[in-house]
């Protein structure tokens, strides 16, 4: 489990959805912002649209692969960003695929060093 220090709240993905840049990859988009004052711990949130999988169990899936993908990178990720996880179809259902595409938009952007 994602501590909670590294979680963003819901009222802030909201507004990180509306205001923030974003980068796709095959199956997965990320959204993401440079916090102000850039210090303090990078904050993730994941979303699984019902457009992905109509069932609760399969969204949950993505949700906790993705999730898992997050907390092992922690250690690697720069301070000061917010981001949301915004999986689409697509993604593929191995944890290695997830992981794969997961750190691959981390190190695109530049939160993963």
């Amino acid at each position: 489990m994602v501590p909670r220090e590294h979680r963003l709240p819901s009222p802030e993905i909201k507004s990180l959805m509306r205001g923030g840049k974003r980068v796709n990859g095959d199956g997965i988009s990320l959204i993401y912002r440079k916090r102000d004052g850039a210090v303090g711990t990078s904050r993730f949130a994941v979303v699984v649209p019902v457009s992905v999988d109509k069932r609760a169990v399969g969204r949950n899936r993505l949700k906790r692969l993705t999730r898992e993908s997050l907390r092992l990178a922690l250690g690697s990720l720069a301070p000061g960003w917010d981001g949301v996880v915004l999986v689409r179809k697509g993604l593929g259902d191995g944890f290695a695929v997830v992981d794969h595409k997961v750190r691959g938009l981390l190190r695109q952007v530049g939160i993963l060093v």
